[in-house]
C-alpha cells in the first residue's frame, strides 16, 4: 500500500508543478488519488479534482 502512498504523491506533485495549495487540501487530494489507483479508476485525476486543486492552489513564492 505505501506504492499506492508515494504514487499519489508523486502524481499531485507533478499536477501542482511547483504551485502551493494547503495543507489540508494537499493530503485529500493525495488520499483520492490513491484511493483511484487502489481501485484502478481512470483517469487518476479526473476533471473535478483538478478543478479543487487548481482553485485553491497559488504560485510559487519566489526566491
Amino acid at each position: 500500500m505505501a506504492l499506492f502512498l508515494e504514487a499519489a504523491e508523486a502524481l499531485v506533485a507533478d499536477y501542482l508543478d511547483g504551485r502551493i495549495v494547503p495543507e489540508v487540501v494537499h493530503k485529500a487530494a493525495v488520499q483520492a488519488v490513491r484511493t483511484r489507483l487502489i481501485e484502478g479508476k481512470m483517469p487518476v485525476l479526473g476533471k473535478t479534482l483538478c478543478s479543487d486543486i487548481d482553485r485553491e492552489a497559488s504560485e510559487p513564492i519566489p526566491r
